[in-house]
């Protein structure tokens, strides 16, 4: 699944909802990356700014009608695969590195 945040229109959604084997976020358009992600409630940037640590609750708002039993399951194995990588803070945060892609559209 790929968190894509439209900076130009402080828009974050959420594509492919189901696709459990990546976890990303990618940005669009020109705008101030931490206040979009502090303003939606999606998280918080880390230091480096590099990557943005996901608040699990967050997601699953932003997953919506697909956050069913079977996608609570497979985002449960995504998190305990992340864990066992060093990917999930100790506040729960998922961590997700940010890809720039062009224009928004």
């Amino acid at each position: 699944m790929i968190i894509v945040i439209d900076l130009s229109e402080s828009r974050v959604l959420l594509q492919d909802p189901a696709d459990f084997n990546r976890f990303s976020v990618a940005t669009e358009g020109e705008g101030d990356l931490a206040e979009i992600v502090r303003q939606s409630g999606l998280g918080r940037l880390k230091d480096d700014g590099a990557q943005v640590v996901v608040d699990p609750v967050a997601l699953r708002a932003l997953a919506g009608t697909a956050a069913t039993d079977e996608w609570d399951e497979g985002f449960a194995g995504m998190c305990e695969y992340a864990a066992g990588k060093g990917w999930i803070e100790p506040d729960g945060g998922i961590v997700a590195h940010v890809e720039t892609r062009g224009e928004a559209g």
